[in-house]
């Protein structure tokens, strides 16, 4: 940490523990004040018995504390199991967007984007983005997924801020009004409305952050909100936000996948031991990110006595621009110079090595070897073997188990890359409620869409096939105490050319764009029957109808010819880093020379234009048909669904079914009939039923059970595949290739426009105990049976893994996706909150919450190198999830300290069995605010207090293969906000 950083917070906290004691005066009058203007819509109902809201249970309440409580209220009331976090909590913890504020509820874990830290998407109960549902006041949102991760469905929450929101609430078990495509569960973000505060409202908060890393990087974020009751039957509430967020991060990490060090055969196999792989390569980078949030949420309502009406609107927007400087270093054996000597067993691993077994030298064939023709192939024929008898090339010293790690060359490279994500999320709903006795009829119209959009991706690097360079027949990776921290081992000479930019040939410049887009139309209505004084309480049906359009475009944005070395781009650099990591990475180990990303955007332009010395125009944008695709889905739905009482008892109980036509338009690459889109239609139809039962077992004790079942559409990766044909192209093998009209048809590569969705059985069971209003207490166990499970096509192993190869009626072979196989999943969620009211003053302010979800997930693979019946835990889904919160509030005053711990989890399935894993993280949170006026507080707060990295990607579950390694730094934010 610098100087500057060092005062700045030393200064930030200083400010306000000394702050404003001429304030310091009955701040309990002006909290209730406050607190009486600005009511929650889920205490309405207990406010009105009781006027005074911010006294409940004897006990003083006030931001976190209101929170809590409205929070344990949510969860009691809820008909299945469910968690909440309101508008008080998030607003207290440093929460960078919604994901990182739902992250804090039990069983949801963040999967983290690498480069800004930020928590990117959610995973329910071991189940990812793509599995569960996401609403808007009970609004199905639409999503597209993550397209750079190779799944399309799904809501990245990251590009939601956290304010405009009232609460999250996590349904974790579904009942048939509900959509039923959520095995993990359902997202609903409640928005605001009039009736929520007092009849005439305004609020606003600013909020300035530094992030202590390498230049010290400064934000910005602001948000405004506006209640009008212009009766007791109308009101309009809106609400606007903008942030600017600037990271920066420093990478290090392995380049390439590690290898084994003797010689294999395929890559397919699980017989190795990824413990003794050595690394290929090593890549250092940094890089600055801004992330820039706005947008603005909307509700115009209207309560008669009979009928009510809301139009309801959210739009945000989501724009990520990240580049980095990157050195890259990676062994390889492709040229003449990685020739190998070929065994004729290639199972015998006892064979001397090469360099021990030479004998002689001959001036026209080489070294001469001791190996007879029996063992090395003797390609001359000439009864020898020597240097003339070499083959193909490789990384070892042999082509044959007797072969050993040994390549003769690396690539040495220096990368400029990154570019600019745009995402959108809207949603416009008309609906309303009408009763006619003891009836009531609910009903809404939405439109929806989502976009996540690469605006430009760039990819610039200079660099050298550095075979025998300097006299290095390789680069040597090692770590040094931490495992995270590897460095490059050359000999003197290739250490100082390293940091030569006269050594780094300007090699290429290419920029792509692409994305992903859905639209999302859907209707539904709610009818409810409630008689009079029956053991039968509600007869519920309903319908919906919802039409998804989405698709997928990706190409060419341009391609740049540079020219000479990157010494000649000096004109474009930044200023050097020399130092990295806390000092670890300094002289010769330094990054040094970087592009300075403004300087080379306008050098781009000037390309494109005709007027660069460095760069020339040789491609400009082009659309990747193969990569293109458009897959519309249509969902019909009806449900009914009953509540019985009796005693303590209530049993709710139903069916849900889900008819789903799919038209999918994907490419085609046919040599003979051309290439075009081809177009697929296909369905399927699910039944989910479901029981609940929830019984008071005490006033204050809740007992809950259910067991109902839910679907997973199936993935549209896999589904929208480019569609390849092969052909013999010599079918009289005379050596010549026939005219196309002769061409014989021998295969087909494509995609599954019939894979079946993944179903589940879910189990779920739960105790819950409430001391009054000041604590909550909860067990809940869980397990889910899954059939059809697929992983999700992140990788090209992956998704080759799961191909099915089968011979049409033709005859024809015909290879494409299958479905999936076996899974389950079950945990335990311990969740207890409390305020500690009873101790004496001032610790009566003091309160704790406290989370943690143990789980284990295990998966048929499904990959046919896979033995049968092998199985790896889920993606995304760590072992064990932990949240700490410990709070004090008194006159005016509040403190937060919160501890985030998430487990390990698999993150992807790659060659040799050697799965990449990310590793667990420790995050601390702290919170300090002053209340200087009733209509003004000032808060400090701290993310990532610990400076703990963000990152931590490893080859295997250990943390001693390290593959990509993060750290982001320290934030300090501090915010005023201000009420009417």
């Amino acid at each position: 940490m610098n100087i500057k950083s060092r005062y700045l917070a030393a200064a930030g906290s200083l400010a306000l523990v000394a702050a404003f004691p001429q304030w310091a005066v009955a701040q309990s009058q002006s909290q209730s004040q406050s607190q009486s203007q600005s009511r929650s819509a889920s205490t309405e109902a207990e406010e009105v018995a009781q006027p005074n809201p911010a006294v409940l249970d004897d006990v003083v309440v006030t931001g976190y504390l209101q929170g809590l409580r409205r929070s344990i209220d949510e969860k009691r009331k809820n008909d299945m199991i469910s968690d909440s976090v309101s508008a008080d909590d998030m607003g207290k913890l440093p929460s960078s967007n919604l994901t990182e504020a739902a992250s804090r509820i039990p069983g949801v874990s963040a999967v983290r984007n690498h480069f800004t830290g930020e928590g990117d998407r959610v995973v329910i109960r071991g189940m990812a983005t793509e599995y569960n549902a996401y609403a808007v006041n009970g609004v199905r949102m639409g999503g597209t997924g993550s397209p750079n991760d190779n799944f399309f469905r799904g809501v990245r929450l990251s590009f939601l801020p956290t304010s405009g929101v009232d609460a999250i609430t996590v349904y974790k078990s579904l009942l048939p009004y509900m959509d039923g495509d959520a095995i993990g569960g359902t997202i609903d973000i409640k928005t605001p409305t009039a009736f929520d505060y007092a009849p005439t409202y305004a609020a606003g908060s600013i909020e300035g952050t530094l992030l202590q890393q390498r230049e010290d990087r400064t934000s910005w974020a602001a948000d405004v909100a506006f209640g009008k009751q212009f009766s007791d039957r109308l009101g309009l509430y809106v609400t606007g936000n903008y942030s600017e967020r600037g990271s920066q991060f420093e990478q290090i990490g392995n380049s390439g996948d590690n290898m084994p060090r003797t010689w294999y055969s395929t890559t397919a196999s699980l017989d190795f031991d990824p413990k003794t792989f050595v690394s290929r390569g090593l890549e250092m980078s940094t890089g600055d990110t801004d992330v820039t949030r706005w947008g603005f949420n909307g509700s115009l309502d209207y309560r008669g006595d009979n009928h009510s009406f809301h139009l309801r609107g959210q739009y945000n927007e989501y724009e990520e621009t990240q580049f980095r400087n990157r050195l890259n270093f990676r062994n390889e054996g492709g040229t003449k110079v990685s020739a190998r000597l070929e065994q004729m067993d290639r199972t015998r691993g006892d064979l001397v090595q090469p360099a021990d077994a030479v004998v002689g030298y001959d001036p026209k064939l080489g070294a001469i070897y001791n190996y007879t023709p029996a063992q090395i192939v003797d390609r001359d024929k000439d009864g020898k073997i020597t240097d003339a008898d070499k083959g193909a090339a490789g990384f070892y010293s042999l082509n044959g188990a007797s072969g050993a790690w040994d390549p003769k060359g690396f690539r040495l490279r220096r990368y400029w890359e990154g570019g600019t994500t745009e995402g959108v999320l809207q949603l416009i709903n008309l609906g309303g409620e009408s009763r006619f006795g003891a009836f009531t009829l609910d009903y809404d119209a939405s439109h929806s869409e989502s976009e996540d959009n690469i605006i430009d991706s760039y990819d610039m690097y200079f660099g050298r096939n550095a075979y025998l360079w300097k006299g290095n027949e390789g680069v040597e990776i090692v770590s040094q105490d931490d495992p995270q921290y590897l460095k490059w081992v050359l000999n003197p000479a290739g250490m100082a050319a390293v940091q030569d930019l006269k050594e780094y040939t300007a090699s290429g410049l290419s920029g792509e764009y692409g994305g992903a887009k859905e639209t999302l139309n859907q209707a539904q209505f709610n009818l409810r029957y409630e008689p009079a004084g029956s053991w039968l309480q509600e007869v519920r049906v309903g319908a919906k109808y919802y039409k998804s359009e989405r698709e997928r475009r990706q190409g060419t944005l341009i391609d740049l010819a540079p020219t000479g070395t990157m010494a000649d781009y000096s004109a474009l650099f930044g200023e050097p880093v020399t130092d990295m990591f806390d000092g670890r990475y300094t002289g010769l180990y330094q990054l040094g020379a970087v592009i300075d990303t403004d300087k080379m955007m306008a050098e781009i332009d000037r390309a494109k234009a005709g007027n660069s010395t460095l760069l020339a125009l040789k491609e400009t944008e082009s659309l990747d048909y193969a990569s293109t695709w458009f897959y519309d889905e249509q969902v019909v739905s009806a449900y009914v669904m009953g509540t019985a009482r009796f005693g303590a008892a209530e049993i709710i109980a139903g069916v849900r079914m889900e008819d789903t036509d799919n038209e999918i338009r994907a490419w085609t690459e046919d040599p003979v009939r051309g290439e075009d889109y081809a177009l697929d239609n296909t369905g399927f139809t699910n039944w989910l039923p479901s029981v609940h039962l929830n019984y008071d077992l005490t006033p204050s004790a809740k007992l809950r059970a259910a067991i109902w079942t839910s679907v997973s559409r199936p993935d549209i990766n896999r589904m929208t595949s480019v569609k390849e044909y092969s052909y013999d192209q010599d079918p009289d093998g005379d050596g010549k290739t026939n005219p196309t009209t002769e061409w014989v048809l021998t295969g087909i590569v494509q995609g599954n426009p019939g894979l079946k969705p993944m179903t589940s059985i879910n189990y779920d069971l739960s105790a819950e105990y409430y001391n009054g209003r000041t604590g909550a207490y909860s067990v809940a166990l869980f397990y889910k049976d899954l059939d059809k499970f697929l992983y999700r096509s992140s990788s090209s192993v992956i998704r080759d893994g799961t191909l099915g190869e089968f011979d049409d009626p033709s005859g024809i072979s015909v290879s494409m996706p299958m479905n999936g196989r076996k899974a389950e999943i079950h945990g335990v969620e311990f969740n207890a909150r409390q305020q500690l009211h009873w101790l004496p003053a001032p610790f009566d302010g003091l309160g704790v919450a406290l989370n943690a979800t143990i789980q284990r997930s295990s998966a048929e693979t499904g990959l046919s190198w896979h033995p049968q019946g092998y199985t790896l835990p889920f993606m995304e889904t760590p072992d064990h999830i932990v949240n700490l919160e410990l709070f004090w509030e008194r006159n005016g005053w509040e403190a937060y300290v919160a501890y985030n711990y998430q487990d390990k989890s698999l993150e992807d399935i790659e060659d040799f069995g050697n799965d990449p894993y990310e590793q667990d993280y420790h995050f601390v949170d702290l919170m300090m605010r002053r209340q200087i006026t009733p209509n003004l507080t000032a808060t400090f707060k701290v993310q990532n207090l610990l400076d703990s990295y963000t990152y931590y990607y490893t080859f295997g579950s250990g943390k001693g293969g390290v593959r990509d390694y993060i750290e982001n730094g320290r934030y300090l934010s501090l915010n005023l906000n201000w009420r009417l």
